[in-house]
C-alpha cells in the first residue's frame, strides 16, 4: 500500500514539473523570440534577411538555455522545480559545474548574437563584433574545460558523443547544402547560415545522445 502511495506521489509530482517546466520553456521561448523579431524589424535596423533572424534566434536559445541553468545555480530549491534533476540537493552538489555550463552557454549564445548582427550592413561594428566574438568564444571554451574537469565519467561520454554527432550532422546537412548549391539546385549557404548550423546542430545532438540514454525523462 506505501509502495503504491509513493509511487502515485512519484508520478503527480514529475507530471506537475513536466507542467512547470514546458511553460516556462513555452512562455520564455515565445516571449524571447516576439522581443528578438520586434528587434530585428523596428525602423531604425537595416533589412537584415532571413540568416540574420534564424542566427540571432539561435543565440537567444543559448541565452534562455543559460539563464534557466543560471537559477538553479543561484537558487536550487527553484531550479528543481524545472531542471531535471532529483532535487535541489543534486543541484548544489553539481554547483561549480553547472556556473561554468551557464556562462559558457550565455557567453557562446553571446558570441553569434552579436557577429549576426554585425558586418557591413550590421548594426554593430565588423571590427568590434570580431573582437566581441573572439573574446566570448575564448571565454567559453575555457570555462567548458573547466567545466570538463569537474564532470563524471557519464558526463564526459555524453560530450563526447555529441561533439561526434554534431560533426557528422554538419557534415550531412551542411555539405548536402553546398553540393546541390554547387550543382544549381539551391542558393548556396551564406557564411552566417553556416556558424549557425555549427551552433543549432550543436544542441540537436545533445539532445538525441541524452535522448539516447534515457536523460530526457524528468526526475
Amino acid at each position: 500500500m506505501t509502495q503504491a502511495s509513493n509511487g502515485r506521489a512519484q508520478g503527480s509530482r514529475r507530471f506537475k514539473k513536466t507542467l512547470i517546466a514546458l511553460a516556462i520553456g513555452g512562455v520564455s521561448g515565445f516571449l524571447g523570440a516576439t522581443l528578438a523579431l520586434r528587434f530585428l524589424d523596428a525602423d531604425s535596423m537595416p533589412d537584415v534577411g532571413a540568416s540574420v533572424e534564424i542566427a540571432v534566434l539561435v543565440a537567444m536559445l543559448y541565452v534562455l538555455t543559460g539563464v534557466a541553468v543560471g537559477v538553479g545555480v543561484l537558487s536550487p530549491k527553484m531550479g528543481a522545480k524545472f531542471l531535471n534533476v532529483e532535487d535541489a540537493e543534486e543541484l548544489q552538489e553539481q554547483r561549480s559545474m553547472l556556473a561554468y555550463s551557464t556562462f559558457g552557454m550565455i557567453g557562446a549564445g553571446a558570441a553569434l548574437g552579436t557577429v549576426a548582427l554585425g558586418g557591413e550592413a550590421g548594426v554593430v561594428d565588423p571590427v568590434w563584433a570580431l573582437v566581441i566574438f573572439a573574446v566570448l568564444t575564448v571565454l567559453a571554451v575555457w570555462l567548458s574545460l573547466k567545466s570538463l574537469k569537474i564532470q563524471d565519467e557519464l558526463m564526459r561520454a555524453v560530450g563526447r558523443e555529441t561533439g561526434a554527432l554534431s560533426f557528422y550532422l554538419t557534415v550531412g546537412i551542411g555539405g548536402t547544402w553546398a553540393l546541390l548549391a554547387h550543382l544549381g539546385f539551391t542558393a548556396a549557404p551564406q557564411p552566417l547560415d553556416w556558424l549557425t548550423m555549427f551552433w543549432s546542430l550543436m544542441l540537436v545532438a545533445c539532445f538525441i545522445i541524452i535522448g539516447k540514454r534515457g536523460m530526457m525523462a524528468l526526475r
